[in-house]
């Protein structure tokens, strides 16, 4: 696939320290998960970010496994579809997203858009962000830690 990358920074390592406890309110919103991110076969995804009228909202990130490595959706969602991200998944593979289908199916950003890319990018690094103020704001500095380190990655990691 086009927009799969070997990440430079492996999921496994950045497990260590990641608590299982969310900020509150998360478990009870739903989200569309990407086909691509049920490889583990105990999805248990969770949503981290905003939620209305039962449906997650805004930038965030969806985590999907009971443990490290995770899969990891970092990005935007829409009336509990993502939107415009990056898929981490527990491989330690990569990929830019601009939707998912109804079904979960990924819709890839095209390559040759630039606009499309850095947007996917961006709502990645805040969506991490949000996460990690909301784990500081809730007392977990060790999951705090962990989405604060993926958005620094994000923010200064990507491939060319």
């Amino acid at each position: 696939m086009r927009n799969f990358y070997p990440t430079a920074f492996g999921i496994a390592a950045l497990g260590m320290g990641c608590s299982q406890a969310a900020p509150p309110a998360a478990a009870s919103c739903s989200t569309i998960v990407p086909t691509e991110m049920k490889e583990m076969q105990r999805p248990q995804p969770r949503w981290l970010g905003a939620c209305a009228s039962g449906k997650a909202t805004g930038v965030g990130v969806l985590r999907v496994g009971v443990r490290s490595p995770f899969g990891l959706f970092f990005g935007r969602v829409v009336t509990g579809r993502p939107q415009t991200g990056l898929i981490m998944l527990s491989s330690g593979n990569m990929m830019e997203i601009r939707g998912v289908t109804a079904t979960g199916g990924i819709i890839p950003t095209d390559g040759e858009n630039m606009a499309e890319q850095d947007r996917a990018w961006a709502d990645a690094a805040a969506g991490a962000r949000l996460v990690a103020r909301r784990f500081t704001a809730a007392g977990n500095r060790g999951s705090a830690a962990y989405y604060a380190r993926w958005a620094h990655r994000i923010e200064t990691e990507r491939p060319e």
